[in-house]
């Protein structure tokens, strides 16, 4: 292959390619963490449980006085929910990792201990 001033063309795609999937990893992966913050719930025996996810990683638990959430992350396919357990008179420290199957702005289908859980958006 010919060089053309000065670059060689092989450099010059590959230095394409790599401006192109760091673009969309901001594009989607800013998306992500835009579309996890809210509060999300399930139907648990005609209770809507579930938990909320607030800017600045901080999370609360939504109709489960058992567990209490108070941080949260993205990592890849991970929602990481951290908190503390309320069992026996004593309190545990802990995290849930759900992994995220699907993810939309209204729709969150996460699966967890080999349970799948589809969760909506309401607020």
């Amino acid at each position: 292959m010919k060089k053309r001033n000065g670059i060689h063309p092989i450099l010059t795609i590959l230095a394409i390619l790599l401006v192109l999937v760091i673009l969309i990893y901001v594009l989607f992966g800013g998306n992500r963490k835009r579309d996890i913050i809210g509060t999300w719930v399930t139907d648990t025996a005609g209770i809507e449980t579930g938990f909320q996810c607030g800017s600045h990683g901080l999370a609360a638990s939504i109709n489960n006085p058992t567990y209490q959430y108070n941080g949260w992350e993205l990592r890849r396919n991970n929602l990481i929910l951290r908190g503390k357990e309320f069992k026996d008179s004593r309190v545990y420290e802990f995290s849930d990792t759900l992994k995220i199957i699907h993810l939309s702005s209204k729709q969150l289908t996460a699966k967890e201990n080999g349970c799948t859980t589809e969760y909506h958006k309401i607020r």
